[in-house]
């Protein structure tokens, strides 16, 4: 006969239920662990380790490393990721004016690296009357309130400046003239850069410029098609004229073409209008004798 051992299923069950407890107090044990591990790493991260060992500065010849370093509020005992890149690219950009654009970045294990980009004079603005900003090609104010126009720039006329400030992107009343003038700009850079002397934008619509140290006048006329007009006019210019060719290029239509006038044909044009603007002079002056006589 077998000994019959009698169980207590509410003893087993408790048994089960502590083991249980057991297992998720250690999971949330290695939890916090855990958690614990990840702050601390990020505290030394932010203080003891990752400190900023080397500043590696490139594309700087009129800013020396230290001007550059003081502008964006770096020196020593930095941390490479306490360092905010954005803004320490703006900090750059907004106390040294003679910088376009700028890049910071990090390189482990202790380097900060920075890209300048250093700008140019490139264009003389004529603004409020009789002053002149010069900008960079990105647009932005090198110097502002001078007296009179750098001549060894292109000049750009009419563009209606607005809130003209040192080191801010250039502004117009008008948005339309800066998108203009900027995609036109970037024509010129790859159809026939240096060529161009100037551009008078006053009138949007009927856009002038000089071309070759003013040898040939352009009438250009509106915006629109200007990638296509500028190609065919400096096409009909370096194909078609002597080479010591000098007066006006007129667009038409892209169905009638272009006009030229040498500059003796415009002489004889400004005399025939003078004639005319004398004999309609003459002509008024007759009619209110007449009329004071009767």
């Amino acid at each position: 006969m077998q000994d019959v051992v009698k169980t207590n299923p509410q003893a087993g069950q408790r048994k089960r239920k502590k083991r249980r407890r057991r297992r998720g107090n250690m999971s949330l044990y290695y939890l916090m662990l855990f958690v614990v591990s990840v702050i601390i790493l990020y505290i030394l991260s932010r203080t003891v380790f990752f400190k900023v060992e080397n500043y590696e500065i490139s594309g700087n010849s009129r800013y020396s490393d230290s001007e550059i370093l003081g502008a964006a509020g770096l020196g020593d005992s930095e941390n490479l990721y306490n360092i905010d890149l954005s803004a320490t690219e703006a900090k750059i950009k907004k106390n040294l004016i003679y910088i376009d654009a700028v890049t910071v970045s990090r390189e482990l294990p202790g380097t900060i690296v920075i890209e300048i980009t250093e700008a140019e004079e490139f264009a003389c603005c004529q603004y409020e009357g009789n002053r002149y900003a010069v900008i960079s090609r990105s647009g932005r104010y090198l110097s502002t309130e001078q007296a009179e126009p750098d001549e060894e720039l292109l000049q750009i006329y009419g563009l209606d400046l607005i809130d003209v400030s040192l080191g801010d992107e250039f502004t117009s009343s008008d948005d339309n003239k800066k998108s203009i003038i900027m995609n036109l700009l970037d024509v010129i850079d790859d159809i026939c850069p240096g060529k161009i002397d100037y551009i008078d934008i006053t009138d949007r619509t009927d856009i002038l410029m000089s071309y070759d140290g003013g040898r040939i006048e352009i009438d250009f006329g509106s915006s629109l098609d200007y990638e296509y007009k500028m190609r065919y006019l400096i096409t009909i210019i370096e194909a078609n004229l002597d080479s010591d060719a000098s007066g006006k290029l007129i667009y038409i239509s892209s169905s009638s073409g272009v006009s030229f006038i040498p500059d003796e044909g415009l002489e004889e044009l400004e005399q025939s209008r003078d004639k005319v603007e004398d004999m309609a002079e003459n002509e008024a002056e007759e009619s209110e004798s007449a009329e004071a006589t009767e």
